[in-house]
């Protein structure tokens, strides 16, 4: 990891511990029926995206195990294609994909 990668990295754990801190306890009804809730999501996963985007291919390349491309991908959805952005993948991001993320981000 280089020095250029610590701001990133700093920036993506407090987006993760946001993500957990507001939909720790939500269950899927209550989020796919909230926008003000689906609106939080879709902003803290732009902001990961975006911070992954800032990580030098170098760190990416050290762990190939985290889908990057994918992060960033959801990340330009997100940002471009609100509207066409499916909540169910949304959620499911939230409860499975998030928890890894943050679980590695711990152990760096």
């Amino acid at each position: 990891m280089n020095e250029r990668d610590n701001l990133p990295i700093k920036r993506i754990k407090t987006e993760l511990d946001y993500i957990g801190s507001k939909f720790n306890d939500v269950s899927k009804e209550s989020f796919l029926s909230d926008e003000d809730m689906q609106r939080i999501a879709a902003m803290a996963l732009i902001n990961i995206g975006e911070c992954v985007n800032r990580l030098s291919d170098s760190f990416k390349e050290k762990y190939p195990h985290i889908p990057w491309h994918e992060v960033v991908a959801l990340r330009n959805i997100s940002a471009h294609g609100y509207w066409d952005l499916k909540m169910e993948i949304v959620w499911e991001t939230l409860i499975n994909d998030i928890p890894i993320l943050k679980d590695f981000f711990k152990t760096i």
